[in-house]
């Protein structure tokens, strides 16, 4: 499901230019990223952008994977804990359900104090679980939003990738959706991923070492380190996944806040 072609060594580029250009293991992670749910491909172009932008290599996001896996990893601990049923019902539709806290919003807006405290002791409250399980591909144009949401034994991966550009034309192939997976499915597929890709970066950085990159500074001692670091380091992101479920947030908090939206849109609205 996550797939990934990282870029030939040859090509790899470094940051900088003439005597300041450097290689590190951030840019040899330069690599295609797509991501493939049931026929939808997350992170490809369309024809139309790519014709858009006239020089983009690849129909797919062309990046250091690195960003990808820093973004992804950082909410693992907010994906290991199982969110309420009814909650998890809305994340169907959470463009509904993001509309109505916007709109409970709205009704206080009217005291700037009364709103201010209102932001964040209650809206905030209410729409907090859904941003701490999303990341925003912010260094891309049009960047994809995905989010990820337990219950129990099962997740749902919702994606927000509406886009058009200057033309009017849509960037992604990929419209926005949803799929629901078995939990420890989703471990493993992220596992695979880490074996898959660690196993193409032994080889990435082992061509590096090997490689006379004339004057290209790069400290190849550093590079085995922190190869070695940063493998350990996912491993121990993967753990909290298959850790035992936290259970650190107010749900009752949270499911009371709603409840009380739904009311207030109906009288004060």
């Amino acid at each position: 499901m996550i797939n990934f072609k990282l870029k030939k060594i040859e090509d790899v580029r470094p940051s900088g230019s003439g005597e300041n250009a450097r290689m590190s293991w951030f840019w040899l992670t330069d690599a295609d990223l797509w991501l493939s749910f049931k026929g939808t491909n997350i992170y490809e172009y369309t024809k139309e952008a790519l014709e858009y932008f006239g020089d983009k290599p690849s129909p797919y996001n062309h990046y250091p994977l690195v960003r990808f896996i820093e973004d992804f990893t950082h909410i693992f601990i907010e994906i290991n804990e199982s969110i309420p049923e009814e909650l998890y019902k809305l994340t169907k539709d959470l463009s509904t359900f993001k509309k109505d806290a916007q709109k409970w919003l709205d009704i206080y807006e009217t005291d700037e104090n009364e709103y201010s405290d209102f932001y964040f002791e209650e809206y905030d409250n209410l729409i907090s679980w859904t941003y701490k399980r999303t990341f925003d591909s912010g260094h891309l144009i049009g960047g994809p939003h995905l989010s990820f949401y337990r219950n129990d034994n099962k997740i749902r991966i919702v994606w927000d990738v509406s886009h058009k550009l200057d033309n009017g034309v849509d960037l992604w192939t990929a419209k926005d959706g949803f799929v629901e997976l078995d939990f420890p499915d989703f471990i493993e597929m992220v596992k695979d991923f880490g074996i898959r890709f660690f196993k193409e970066m032994d080889k990435q950085v082992e061509l590096a070492v090997q490689k006379d990159w004339k004057t290209v500074q790069i400290d190849k001692k550093r590079l085995l380190e922190e190869h070695k670091e940063r493998e350990e380091e996912f491993k121990n992101q993967l753990s909290l996944l298959k850790q035992e479920m936290n259970n650190k947030t107010d749900w009752s908090l949270v499911t009371d806040l709603y409840s009380r939206m739904k009311n207030e849109i109906k009288t004060k609205a």
